[in-house]
């Protein structure tokens, strides 16, 4: 009995090799964050640089001279302001509308009876087997007979309704209690009340998680703004940032400081954000 115990305690590693495996781990984690960082260190030094010494045969990664003026010549060579402005109202307009769709619908699927449903659901699934792409064209083809090219509904409509966003939600109130949702009933109250009072406060971790995938998503789209807008005025910021790319010439710097200046809030938003996401995901996806 002993001896047994005495091998257990040689198999179990020591402090000191706990500490190089954790030490280790750690230095691969800070390396693989600089490699990550790099491109937008990058980003942000040739956003000071002037026109010539961004072009300049001999590169170097932190300007000679700093220029601040590169943000506000940002403004001025295009209406930079307007796309922001785009960008921001086709954002909060889709998450809001993909968080109301996906959690209205994902509630009916995991907590309602009605005829029909496991194949409605198998047809939710399968809508996040097709490309986006592939909808493309009829969704250009119907908003064009709508007469809604170049509008804010032409940009939010198709996208106010998420498939992934229905699985997702769907996934965490199948694991609410079935007690609470009951209690809702004895109280004398109908399922959008259990909904709206019970299982939409306790979703809020996913729900927070879900919004930051779809504005991350939604303030980078650039193929469908693309397709559905010619005028300058209705442009987003990932299809506005490419105006800054003359037919002869090129200022590669201001046009770094307005792509600095288009990440910028996503990069407030998931570091204010991370916490939730995380959890967030964790509570919907390992629970089935």
């Amino acid at each position: 009995m002993q001896s047994s115990m005495t091998i257990s305690r040689t198999m179990l590693p020591t402090p000191l090799l706990s500490r190089i495996s954790t030490g280790a781990l750690h230095l691969i984690l800070i390396f693989c964050s600089v490699v990550a960082l790099i491109p937008f260190v990058w980003m942000v030094a040739t956003s000071l640089k002037g026109a010539t010494e961004v072009l300049s045969a001999s590169p170097t990664f932190f300007p000679k001279e700093w220029r601040w003026d590169n943000y506000s010549e940002a403004f001025q060579q295009v209406p930079f302001a307007r796309f922001y402005l785009n960008t921001i109202i086709v954002t909060f307009t889709r998450v809001a509308g993909q968080l109301l769709t996906s959690a209205l619908a994902a509630y009916a699927f995991a907590r309602l009876r009605f005829p029909g449903k496991n194949i409605l659901f198998l047809a939710v699934l399968a809508v996040l087997m097709v490309p986006g792409q592939v909808t493309l064209v009829p969704n250009y083809v119907l908003l064009k007979n709508l007469g809604w090219l170049d509008s804010f509904q032409g940009l939010i409509i198709p996208s106010m309704f998420s498939a992934f966003g229905t699985f997702l939600l769907r996934q965490f109130f199948m694991t609410l209690p079935q007690d609470l949702i009951d209690a809702v009933a004895l109280d004398g109250g109908n399922p959008l009340q259990a909904f709206w009072h019970v299982a939409l406060p306790l979703a809020r971790p996913v729900l927070v998680a879900f919004g930051v995938l779809v504005t991350l998503w939604s303030w980078n789209d650039f193929l469908w703004p693309l397709i559905i807008t010619n005028r300058t005025d209705m442009q987003m910021l990932s299809v506005g940032i490419a105006l800054f790319q003359g037919q002869f010439v090129s200022n590669y710097a201001v046009m770094m400081a307005a792509a600095t200046l288009s990440i910028l809030p996503m990069v407030i938003v998931f570091v204010v954000a991370q916490r939730y996401l995380i959890e967030g995901i964790t509570m919907s996806g390992l629970k089935f």
